[in-house]
């Protein structure tokens, strides 16, 4: 990696902790103008040394050598005032598109070619085409999709859940490359509820499927369609009203209550939908937002749903190929754990067979020995 990017990553890591450049170079064996000319690209820096200021920063070493994923920039905002959240989103982001792309460097996952004429929808009903059309795509009927961090999988939209905070940014997605076909990276702030991690989600999707950060024709108000196509995509208008009509005898409250249990939704997105659609009016839809329910309205009517993207969550699909490059030797055992961000540990991994004495020849096949 160049030196100059490397040091600003140095910095960056530095500044994220609050470290000094002194006290970076006390952790690194280094003195305070070795960390400054380091940062400033003017030194260069040895394995040993990169592990110690790696380990001294919390940070993995591919964090420092890894090439930087570029959709990444182009999907972002000016980092000069951003929060301490949204500037960890940045550096999960950039990490696990970058551990998507080796991945998918070494054959491990499998790259997806997307409609490249598609663009943001133009209108609510173009953006409620476009998430019928997808969910057919899936497979899926007009009911709740259960997993949908395995059906973002499926169209090549792989998933991690960091915990950002209370407040923290929602979450963003890149393209892991630049090629035709690619797969795209999300990060989730899994410490927002449930219905919006849901909801964030499946907006990413729409970016990711949109390719919206390369529509030149994009309006400002892509953003509202993406979140309209959100919508239709976690509970279109046809599975909204079976459900509804299938509790007509009830309250609106009650049945509201259970149309966003049944399709996983906030309180807010419930009855958005549910005015969106027609099953209640606008004067209705103003009255339930001032009367927003506590879990005990839900498990009162008996209703619940398992959290989905919960802190820590990496797509299934991420899982098994990261511990499929370990149990065939293209990955070490440090390399995977740190790919596997804490989801398991070293005593966790699967066992590895050794190698036989033909798989040893083979390794050696065409070469003089």
């Amino acid at each position: 990696m160049d030196k100059v990017v490397l040091g600003q990553r140095i910095a960056e890591a530095r500044g994220d902790v609050g470290m000094t450049q002194e006290g970076l170079g006390h952790h690194a064996g280094l003195d305070r103008t070795a960390i400054s000319r380091l940062e400033k690209g003017d030194r260069k820096l040895n394995v040993t040394e990169l592990v110690e200021i790696a380990r001294a920063l919390g940070k993995p070493l591919a964090y420092f050598v890894t090439d930087p994923v570029p959709a990444a920039v182009s999907r972002r905002t000016d980092g000069a005032h951003a929060h301490a959240s949204t500037r960890a989103l940045e550096v999960d982001l950039s990490q696990f598109a970058a551990d998507v792309r080796a991945l998918m460097a070494m054959n491990l996952v499998e790259p997806v070619q997307r409609d490249a004429g598609a663009g943001v929808p133009r209108s609510h009903s173009a953006a409620e085409n476009a998430a019928a059309r997808i969910r057919r795509q899936l497979g899926a009927d007009s009911g709740p999709i259960d997993d949908l961090g395995r059906a973002c999988e499926r169209l090549g939209l792989y998933v991690f859940g960091s915990p950002l905070g209370d407040g923290g940014p929602d979450g963003a997605c890149v393209e892991v490359s630049g090629e035709p076909a690619t797969l795209g990276a999300a990060v989730i702030n899994s410490n927002a509820p449930s219905g919006r991690r849901r909801m964030t989600l499946a907006h990413e999707l729409g970016h990711w499927q949109f390719g919206d950060a390369y529509d030149s024709e994009a309006s400002t108000k892509s953003e509202q369609m993406i979140n309209s196509f959100a919508i239709h995509f976690l509970a279109p208008r046809a599975g909204v009203r079976q459900v509804w009509n299938a509790h007509a005898e009830r309250p609106d409250r009650d049945k509201a209550l259970i149309v966003g249990a049944a399709f996983r939704l906030s309180w807010s997105a419930t009855i958005g939908q549910l005015s969106n659609i027609g099953l209640i009016s606008q004067e209705a839809r103003r009255g339930l937002s001032e009367d927003e329910p506590r879990a005990g309205d839900y498990l009162h009517l008996g209703l619940s749903w398992p959290e989905e993207l919960a802190p820590g969550y990496l797509s299934p699909g991420f899982v098994a190929a990261t511990l499929e490059g370990y149990t065939s030797g293209r990955l070490t055992q440090a390399r995977t754990i740190e790919l596997l961000r804490g989801t398991l540990d070293v005593e966790e991994l699967p066992a590895v067979s050794p190698l036989s004495l033909d798989d040893l020849r083979g390794s050696f096949a065409g070469h003089d020995v």
